[in-house]
């Protein structure tokens, strides 16, 4: 009995210092590996605690059950929350969405090692008053949804609903605040004391009730993170190449050539439903090329309207030169033969030609050659 107790105390200090308190990656190989192993071990330990020696019994209550033997009750907790980090690698998988339903898969196992024991504890007498009547409102006992969990509104405005929730949790909190406390409390008197399996007994006790508050606090957590993989399992991997060709579609249709109205109206939309749909396309930019291509491109924007179009509006206004055969300088002299405007430029014109030829004589401006 000593050993497989000193077994079991090795087990959860590996747990707190190795698995719950680590720098690794939660999705590394070494750290899934040694999670594996952990929990093989803990189920090994398991089977010995349950089958082997036979510690405890469906008919027993607290009462009946032996003080070094308390502790072991613990065990399906310490496996909830080894199951809840279990997920699989890279190089197992490389799709997103079988990963997830992988994860959902540990999940629940999880939720149901969590409720276990808390059954476990109810069924001997040893569960708070509090989570014994949430658990006894259950539907299943061992797969519970989100809203059974605390008090639902009936409707979103329902305010009263909503404030009872709120201060359930506040409750809960609190108890599990002032249970850790008389914990600490104990464990620091039996330091001080002689080893008294009275005061043993009542740490085992109040240990098991902390574990009972944080398994319930846990269950909320993961029903949460299940919920959310569960919308992303269900949305399917989204198609790239449709999603841009929707969004170039959408932007050559749009009236505004910077598209930035656009993008400002759309900030404040949510991108998810509460269901988990996509609401709206969305793409990256690589605001760098974008820059880069303004930098080297022409500096405006391209035409809006066809060459055919352009000379048809510019008939429209006149602005177009009619073709037909250039005028002779007789027909030119002739018809400028009555304009006094036109032969005053012209008789300006031969005196200032006149008197430049006067001021700059033949030759008077290459004097390079000139001895």
């Amino acid at each position: 009995m000593s050993n497989i107790s000193e077994k079991y105390e090795s087990l959860l200090k590996n747990i707190d210092g190795k698995l719950v308190h680590t720098s690794l990656r939660q999705d590394s190989e070494e750290y899934q590996k040694l999670l594996t192993g952990t929990i093989q071990e803990v189920l090994d330990l398991k089977s010995t605690v349950y089958h082997k020696l036979a510690l405890f019994s469906s008919n027993e209550t607290v009462d009946d059950i032996a003080t070094s033997s308390l502790k072991f009750l613990s065990i399906d907790y310490y496996l909830g929350i080894l199951c809840s980090r279990k997920q699989a690698t890279s190089a197992q998988m490389t799709n997103p969405m079988d990963k997830n339903k992988v994860k959902i898969m540990f999940l629940e196992k999880s939720v149901q090692l969590f409720m276990q024991f808390l059954s476990t504890l109810q069924d001997n007498e040893m569960l708070d008053q509090t989570l014994s009547k949430r658990i006894d409102g259950f539907e299943n006992t061992f797969m519970p949804k989100l809203d059974e969990l605390f008090s639902q509104p009936k409707h979103k405005e329902d305010l009263s609903g909503a404030q009872l929730r709120r201060l359930e949790k506040i409750e809960m909190h609190r108890q599990n605040v002032a249970v850790a406390e008389q914990l600490k409390n104990l464990e620091s008197k039996l330091k001080s004391e002689d080893e008294d399996d009275e005061l043993l007994r009542k740490l085992y006790l109040q240990k098991l009730k902390q574990l009972s508050f944080e398994a319930y606090d846990e269950i909320e957590k993961i029903l949460y993170e299940k919920e959310l993989l569960s919308n992303f399992v269900k949305m399917g991997p989204v198609d790239i190449e449709q999603t841009d060709n929707h969004n170039r579609d959408k932007e050559e249709d749009s009236t505004d050539p910077t598209r930035y109205t656009e993008k400002l109206e759309t900030l404040n939309k949510p991108l998810l439903s509460k269901q988990g749909k996509v609401l709206r396309n969305f793409t990256l930019v690589d605001k760098k090329t974008e820059l880069r291509n303004k930098v080297k491109g022409y500096g405006q924007y391209g035409p809006t309207m066809s060459v055919e179009e352009l000379l048809e509006q510019e008939w429209e206004q006149g602005r177009v030169l009619q073709g037909g055969p250039e005028p002779t300088k007789e027909e030119i002299e002739a018809e400028n033969e009555d304009n006094l405007e036109w032969h005053d430029k012209e008789t300006y014109k031969a005196r200032e030609w006149d008197e430049f030829k006067e001021e700059n004589p033949r030759g008077s401006g290459n004097t390079m050659n000139r001895g």
